[in-house]
Formats: C-alpha cells, sequence, structure tokens
C-alpha cells in the first residue's frame, strides 16, 4: 500500500513539474512533515480521497507553493540589548543582517533597542518594550508595497526619500548604536597633521560630522540612479487606527490597551533640502475603527496627535508632550544610519527597482511575484489590478478585525470593573529613550590618534573598540 501511494505521489508530482514556477530557495516538497500525521499519511483511503480533491483542482500545487511561500522582507541591522524574532511555533535571536521573512515579529526585550532594514530602502527603529509584525512586502510594476502591524511600544518609520541632506557639522543624535555593525558607515575621523608651526590648526573644530553627510548625499546620489524614482506604499497598521501613504515618516507610540500618539515628518523636519529630487510631499491618510467607518483622512505634518482607545476620535496630543519630543530628539540627526541604509541598498536591492520586469526571472532569480500597480494611467478603464484589489481588501479586513478585537477587550475590562479588578494597560514612559539619551550626552567622538602619530591597524576595527568599551 505504500509502495502504490508513493508511486502515485511521485507520478503526480512529475506530472505537475513542468507547469509549476519554483521561486528561489522554496523546496520542490509542499509537505510540512513536521506537521504529518503517520497513521494518516499510511492511509490508502485518506490518499486516495486526497488524489480525488486534487484531480478536481489541476493547479492545486501552485495554490499551495504560493499559499505557503514567503517572501524576504528585509534584513536586520542591529540590536542594543535583547532582540527577538518570532517565526513561526519557534523564536531565535537575530544579529547583523538575518534575513526577516513576511509574518516574522521582531520584538525588543526589556531595555533594548533595535534598527531594521526593508529592501525598498525603509528603515525601522523600535525603541525598549517595542513589537512589530512585518507581514509582507509586495514588488510592484510601478511602486513596492509594504504592509506591517505596530503591535505596541515606539517605532519610527523612515521612507527613503532621492532628495539630498542639509550638511551640518553637528554630533549625531542616535549615537547607542556606535559603533554600527557595519563598519563601512562609521564615521571617518577628521585627524589634523601635526605641525609644530600651526599648532592651532589642532585645536581647530573637526568636519568628521560634516564629510560623513557628504558621503551621505554621494551615496543617494549614486543609488537614485538604482532606484529611479519608485516609490512605496507603506500600509502600517495599529490596534486602534491604521496609517498608509506613499513614502511615509512617521513616529508611533501605541500604548497596549491605551492610546495611540503619532507624528508624521515633513522633509524639512527630516533635514532634507528643499527643491530636492522627492518633489511635493505624499499625502498620507489616516483610517480609524468602526464597522461603518471606511473614511480616510488626510494626516499634517510636524505635529503629534492622539488617537484615543477606542480608534473613533483622534485630536492634538497635550499630554506627554514634553516625553514625546525629547524622545523624537534622539533620530534628529542619523547620518551614519542613513549611510548604513544607502550601503546595504546598493547591495541587497536592485531587484526592487527594474525598469522592466519579467515575471518568470523575479520569481526564479529573486523569489518574488510580480504584482501589478496601484497608479493608473488617466486613460485605463480596464479593471483594478491585483496590487489593487490587495489594498482594498486589507483596509477592509484590518478595519473589522481590529475594530472587533477592540470591542472584546472594552468588555472584557467592563466585566473587570464590575469584579473589581482592573486591565493591565501599556503607560508611556522615559524608558523608551532614556537609555539612549544618557548615551548621547555621555558620549565622546573615538579618536585613535597617538601623541606619536602611530596608528595601529588594530585599532581601527569594531572588535577592538568593543573590546575596550568604545560603542
Amino acid at each position: 500500500m505504500l509502495a502504490l501511494a508513493s508511486l502515485g505521489i511521485a507520478q503526480e508530482a512529475q506530472n505537475n513539474e513542468k507547469s509549476t514556477v519554483l521561486f528561489k530557495d522554496q523546496t520542490r516538497s509542499t509537505t510540512r512533515w513536521g506537521e504529518v500525521n503517520p497513521d494518516s499519511f499510511l492511509s490508502f483511503k485518506e490518499w486516495k480521497e486526497q488524489i480525488d480533491e486534487k484531480a478536481l483542482v489541476p493547479e492545486w500545487e501552485s495554490i499551495v507553493r504560493e499559499r505557503n511561500h514567503r517572501e524576504i522582507v528585509g534584513r536586520f541591522f542591529q540590536c542594543v540589548g535583547v532582540c527577538r524574532i518570532d517565526r513561526g511555533q519557534s523564536f531565535f535571536n537575530p544579529n547583523f543582517r538575518t534575513s526577516l521573512y513576511e509574518g516574522d515579529e521582531i520584538q525588543t526585550i526589556g531595555e533594548s533597542y533595535a534598527w531594521i532594514f526593508l529592501f525598498d530602502g525603509t528603515m525601522v527603529r523600535l525603541s525598549p518594550e517595542s513589537s512589530i509584525n512585518l507581514n509582507e512586502l509586495n514588488i510592484g510594476v510601478k511602486e513596492n508595497f509594504i504592509s506591517a502591524r505596530v503591535n505596541a511600544g515606539n517605532v519610527l518609520w523612515l521612507s527613503r526619500h532621492e532628495a539630498l541632506f542639509e550638511e551640518y557639522n553637528i554630533r549625531e543624535t542616535d549615537v547607542l548604536f556606535s559603533p554600527l555593525a557595519l563598519y563601512e558607515a562609521q564615521p571617518v575621523p577628521d585627524r589634523k597633521p601635526y605641525d609644530e608651526n600651526a599648532l592651532i590648526e589642532l585645536v581647530e573644530e573637526k568636519q568628521t560630522n560634516l564629510n560623513q553627510y557628504k558621503n551621505l548625499n554621494s551615496l543617494i546620489e549614486k543609488n537614485n540612479k538604482l532606484t529611479k524614482g519608485k516609490p512605496t506604499y507603506a500600509f502600517i497598521v495599529m490596534p486602534n487606527m491604521t496609517l498608509m501613504g506613499y513614502n511615509p515618516s512617521v513616529e508611533i507610540v501605541s500604548l497596549l490597551g491605551g492610546k495611540t500618539y503619532f507624528k508624521r515628518r515633513s522633509p524639512e523636519t527630516l533635514g532634507l533640502k528643499k527643491g530636492g529630487a522627492t518633489g511635493d510631499e505624499e499625502e498620507l491618510f489616516l483610517q480609524i475603527r468602526g464597522f461603518e467607518n471606511k473614511d480616510l483622512t488626510k494626516i499634517q505634518s510636524d505635529e503629534w496627535l492622539m488617537m484615543d482607545e477606542k480608534g473613533r476620535n483622534y485630536a492634538r496630543a497635550t499630554e506627554n508632550l514634553n516625553w514625546l519630543l525629547m524622545g523624537e530628539f534622539i533620530t534628529k540627526r542619523i547620518p551614519s544610519l542613513m549611510v548604513a541604509r544607502e550601503l546595504m541598498l546598493e547591495r541587497y536591492s536592485e531587484f526592487a527597482f527594474q525598469d522592466k520586469y519579467d515575471p518568470l526571472v523575479l520569481a526564479t532569480q529573486n523569489g518574488y511575484r510580480l504584482w501589478g500597480s496601484l497608479k493608473k494611467p488617466e486613460t485605463d478603464d480596464a479593471k483594478k489590478s491585483d496590487l489593487e484589489l490587495r489594498l482594498d481588501f486589507l483596509k477592509e479586513y484590518f478595519r473589522r478585525i481590529e475594530t472587533t478585537n477592540l470591542t472584546v477587550s472594552s468588555h472584557f475590562s467592563d466585566r473587570l470593573k464590575e469584579r473589581g479588578e482592573s486591565l493591565r494597560t501599556m503607560e508611556y514612559g522615559n524608558y523608551f529613550f532614556i537609555k539612549a539619551l544618557d548615551k548621547y550626552y555621555s558620549f565622546e567622538e573615538y579618536s585613535d590618534e597617538k601623541e606619536s602619530g602611530e596608528i595601529l591597524n588594530s585599532t581601527t576595527k569594531t572588535l577592538w573598540k568593543r573590546m575596550h568599551g568604545i560603542r
């Protein structure tokens, strides 16, 4: 019986092999061996029933493969403290350049911080006690699409813009991650040669930070030839609201069981030059909760807003405003991290910015399915593309499911109050930024210059710096 079953499976696989497109790194077997029950697997009756069902849907194998396929969304950049990735029924601690797949949840445990690089060029920062799910990355014909859910905590979402940065010779703010995991992104110290006839030059202000901005702008100009202005549409879900739009840069503080604070950063706040390659600022839309609330509201830039616990009303934030501004200050000037983004974009993201796509090549060589476009030509009267239909589905799905979750949570909280108990909720505090702020005030720019003028090669390496407490 087993031989007969094996023969049937082998014959079936052979028949479907020619018509099935295998994505990169995708195995030929569609069997989830960790979930197989030996009794049912050896049952001739169940095998025959499965064969009959599959005969009714000849393309069943392609459907199963696509359903089980998880595309890589990006790579983990750096963690300070203890970070964790939950994948399926297991979890692990990530390292520099760990691959992040669709469905992964990234958490910062305790007083920990993290930076994440997404293949479209987006950088995501997690403060302590924060969590985010990377739901999907879709490569579209005219734009890329990312869906994520901020479960809790303080998350900064920085989309990549093609505009250049204003060049300042001012110290960086998020120095907690120094030295960076990517050594090439480290700022190069501005060393002054020792000259007894010009000793005054030794006390002049060094240009290390200014040079780093110049290096950043040079990399952006180079990578703009790669990205070619292709935008990313981000769909960011929180328990009590959803933000969506092209190339958003927004900081979010989502308090589990409580309110959500959020602020969209304008190009000026990001430090971008006026009249850059990005042109006009793209619109960012807010979707509130409620089974009947289908309207989207345009969000203004550079003001902290607050959404209530039930996700029905939002207003300008008036409480915790000083702490919110202090937490925002930490990521005000981060040229080294932006340099790291450009270096990783050049190395990993070429597939996401092609002029023309061959769906077969994109699948077999890169492991991604090609989607349509959200931006339709003015004369195009055709039906909606699959990417448009996907966005419409996500708007409706998350509005309903998150509204249901909030309603159930509210009823549960009321029942606890009747019993004299209370539902534990997350509260905003300086624990989101205090460690990073302390590091900023105590940080001194490392210099490997010696009085003798001799520089040892070993002292320039990241491992040596960490061993001697220079971080």
